[in-house]
């Protein structure tokens, strides 16, 4: 599941402007109430931004030391221990990793962002029946913007978990949100061939080609497919296209 790509100098430089009077203890707005100091809620959330966009950039002692403070000044900021539940991650500290992703949960047990990125972990440490019962949960949010993408990452994670019948569904469910779901499409095109049926499985890959063109894995699949068909010509066809003979 991916990395952001790096910020600006100048978006970064915003967001360390937005905590300048943070880090220099300045005065704050006055309302007709008389002067309102930041509570430690708001505090925490820019430094929750402050260390996030430290992360985006890879610079992870700066992130840690953001995102720690964000943590003194408001222990229960959900976003603040899923950044360093991801600092940790990318450092391979996956312990510690898992620690502040399950901390981040207890704060915000509705946040389907965090719980997609602790699946992602589970993933990653092989303990595939977690990472599926977490994206499981996930996918009940019917307002998560990604949910293609998280149905799509379910059936992955169930083919990892050798249930091939539940990653079909997934990856069916996943092409009902978004029928140009490339992933979905490439995944129960293999499915179907090992499971013999290759007419089902060349629609499917030759809606991959057109939503996602061309690349090895997928015409290795062609290739395949058409040889089980008996085509020797396109089979060969589609072994030329990846250099081979």
């Amino acid at each position: 599941m991916t990395h952001p790509s790096r910020p600006s100098s100048i978006r970064s430089l915003s967001i360390a402007m937005g905590v300048v009077c943070l880090l220099g203890g300045c005065a704050t707005a006055v309302s007709s109430n008389g002067p309102k100091q930041d509570s430690p809620e708001d505090a925490a959330a820019a430094y929750t931004r402050l260390g996030k966009a430290y992360l985006a950039e890879n610079n992870l002692p700066r992130a840690q030391q953001a995102l720690e403070h964000a943590i003194d000044l408001d222990p229960g900021d959900g976003g603040a221990l899923e950044g360093l539940a991801l600092l940790y991650q990318r450092q391979q500290e996956l312990d510690q990793a898992d620690h502040f992703f399950q901390q981040a949960l207890k704060a915000e047990p509705d946040a389907t962002r965090i719980r997609n990125n602790y699946a992602a972990l589970l993933y990653q440490r092989g303990e595939y029946a977690k990472a599926c019962d977490q994206l499981n949960v996930a996918s009940q949010d019917i307002t998560y913007t990604n949910r293609a993408q998280l149905f799509a990452n379910l059936g992955q994670c169930q083919i990892a978990n050798g249930d091939e019948t539940a990653a079909r569904r997934y990856y069916e469910r996943a092409l009902d949100i978004d029928p140009r779901n490339a992933r979905s499409l490439l995944a129960l095109a293999r499915i179907d061939h090992t499971q013999g049926n290759n007419e089902r499985a060349w629609e499917r890959l030759q809606r991959y080609f057109t939503v996602a063109g061309t690349d090895a894995e997928s015409l290795h699949l062609a290739s395949d497919i058409a040889s089980a068909q008996g085509d020797s010509t396109r089979a060969a066809f589609y072994r030329r296209q990846l250099g081979g003979s």
